[in-house]
């Protein structure tokens, strides 16, 4: 089974988050020297990826997710929430992300290995 989702956000929404929102949605690792485009990333993996999960994408989920890098460089989703891994303990994930200077997009992809 393959489960994919593809979400787009402006700029512009990053931009109108107040910093006590925005410390709501991502964690401090993600906050740290990322720029607005590269949130607006970020939050369009973490929407995916719970929308792939069938989780509504709403303030408190965003924080059952963290969006880092492998050492290749490549985007990941590390899951952060006990009952939210179990959810998807059947699948693989695979995300990737890209940007304009105003438009971020983010797909998502669930896959079974066997």
């Amino acid at each position: 089974m393959i489960k994919l989702s593809i979400e787009a956000k402006k700029l512009e929404e990053i931009e109108t988050l107040s910093r006590q929102a925005l410390n709501g949605m991502f964690t401090p690792e993600e906050l740290a020297g990322s720029s607005k485009i590269t949130l607006a990333g970020k939050l369009a993996a973490k929407t995916a990826f719970l929308k792939n999960a069938g989780m509504p994408g709403i303030p408190q989920h965003y924080r059952k997710t963290e969006v880092t890098k492998t050492p290749s460089g490549r985007p990941a989703v590390k899951i952060l929430d006990a009952e939210l891994n179990e959810k998807i303990s059947k699948f693989q994930t695979s995300v990737s992300i890209s940007h304009t200077q105003n438009t971020a997009i983010a797909i998502c992809v669930f896959y079974n290995t066997g």
